[in-house]
């Protein structure tokens, strides 16, 4: 399998054990998840999904942050603690990563790590990394970035560039590309009940070092897959790599993977713009497997674009994917029921689907296999064998799973003798145009959930709940 990979600039193939160690940034816990967030998290649970299909074991974490200053910014302008605003949105998240079928791994919290934060600050400042400055309620920990030679190798910056990147002015500082790996409490820390006890008087961590802390504790050092959006290339992981490398004194991630934004008619998402979308809105209106299934259509590392257009495509490709899988189902139980044999075939698309992801996770061009499959099956829904049919069923079932869409699929169910023998009398009602007759049987299995459909080839039927 290849993939591009953030620090070479290039496509490499992925050497991989049987056990995968994948880490991901999750969202920092202020405010309700937008379609940005979605997206990262349908890639690289997509991402997942497929090693694991390939045989792969994944070990897959990613963290939410529940220290940070936007956060505390929202506990104060709320009148509540960071804490309850933290757990507050985590819950919500899990509203929404539910309904877009995520699955769920290792999800640690920063507040959870503070000590061993706090033991991996130590150890960079005892190796010559880091320095302490004074501050009003303690000291403040920064990492000199000066002493990290490899630095600015991962976001690829020059030294000017860097220089230019002043991320958190301080005077204090020895090289202004250095950056907090802790922080002395203020005002608004102790008004939010955001600070924690630490050898540097009370404080709370930089943002960068919780994700070092946990994706070693969690993973080991080195892991195979770093992940997050493009927007975290620079600073956050161009400093979570150089302390991680700095305290181990190996490269701590095997492949660095990032994908690309949403826009939203052709605009940046921003606050400023008022053009955020939250996931839930866009689930209320188009339901979370559309919403999963759209934000797959382009490639994980070009931009995509959000409009009630896109999306309405989007609903009508699933659907027709969708449907696909019901009719090929009903010819399924059909068969069984009535016991017919054929001897037709249809063709397999699978090796085509695998080849799309194997090369660089190609979503939009996997999807446009399973369109082709759908079309090959639909084509030779009436001719082909129960063993064909089964076999087409089961793979674009799979090609679903991958892609995380038809989970709450409910199959077709093999009637019984009496519903056998009320199918038999209704289409000798029809035939005899006794559509009275007809319509009452029709109704006699709608109140049992199972709806009636007339095809060419006779009656067919689903239930109520498939999709």
């Amino acid at each position: 399998m290849k993939i591009y990979d953030t620090m070479s600039k290039k496509i490499v193939e992925l050497k991989l054990d049987k056990t995968v160690r994948m880490y991901v940034c999750g969202i920092t816990a202020y405010d309700y998840s937008h379609i940005g967030h979605g997206r990262n998290i349908v890639f690289f649970d997509t991402l997942r999904r497929f090693l694991e299909f390939k045989g792969h074991k994944v070990i897959f974490v990613q963290n939410f942050t529940d220290v940070d200053d936007k956060i505390i910014r929202r506990a104060i302008e709320l009148g509540k603690t960071a804490k309850e605003v933290a757990e507050f949105f985590i819950s919500e998240f899990w509203k929404d990563a539910e309904a877009l079928n995520y699955k769920k791994g290792l999800h640690p919290k920063v507040t959870d790590y503070i000590p061993k934060i706090i033991e991996f600050v130590k150890a960079l400042i005892e190796k010559g990394y880091a320095y302490e400055v004074e501050s009003k309620y303690g000291k403040d920990v920064y990492f000199h970035v000066p002493r990290f030679e490899k630095y600015g190798e991962l976001s690829g910056y020059s030294v000017e560039e860097l220089n230019r990147h002043r991320i958190e002015p301080d005077e204090r500082k020895k090289d202004v590309k250095d950056f907090a790996l802790w922080k002395s409490a203020k005002e608004e820390d102790f008004k939010a009940k955001s600070v924690y006890d630490s050898p540097w008087g009370k404080g709370r961590p930089g943002w960068h070092i919780e994700c070092s802390v946990m994706s070693s504790e969690l993973l080991g050092v080195p892991f195979d897959i770093h992940g997050g959006g493009m927007d975290l290339i620079f600073p956050h992981h161009e400093n979570e790599r150089a302390q991680s490398y700095a305290l181990f004194g190996v490269e701590p991630v095997r492949y660095w993977v990032h994908n690309n934004f949403v826009t939203i008619n052709g605009e940046k998402m921003s606050k400023s713009l008022g053009n955020i979308v939250r996931i839930r809105d866009a689930v209320n209106k188009y339901g979370g497997e559309v919403l999963r299934f759209f934000l797959l259509l382009a490639h994980y590392r070009s931009p995509l674009d959000y409009s009630e257009k896109a999306l309405e495509r989007a609903k009508k490709s699933y659907e027709y994917l969708l449907n696909t899988l019901r009719n090929l189902d009903m010819e399924i139980a059909y068969l069984k029921t009535f016991g017919e044999r054929r001897e037709g075939s249809v063709k397999s698309y699978m090796n085509e689907f695998v080849n799309a992801l194997e090369n660089d996770m190609n979503t939009p061009k996997a999807i446009a296999v399973m369109h082709n499959f759908a079309a090959e099956i639909n084509k030779n829904l009436f001719e082909a064998s129960l063993e064909a049919l089964e076999k087409a069923f089961e793979e674009l079932k799979t090609m679903g799973y991958v892609f995380g869409i038809f989970e709450k699929y409910t199959r077709v169910p093999v009637l019984g003798e009496e519903d056998v023998r009320l199918i038999k009398e209704r289409e000798l009602a029809r035939k005899e145009r006794d559509f009275d007759k007809a319509d009452k049987i029709r109704e006699k299995f709608r109140e049992k959930g199972i709806y009636l459909v007339d095809t060419k080839k006779g009656t067919r039927w689903f239930i109520s709940s498939f999709s």
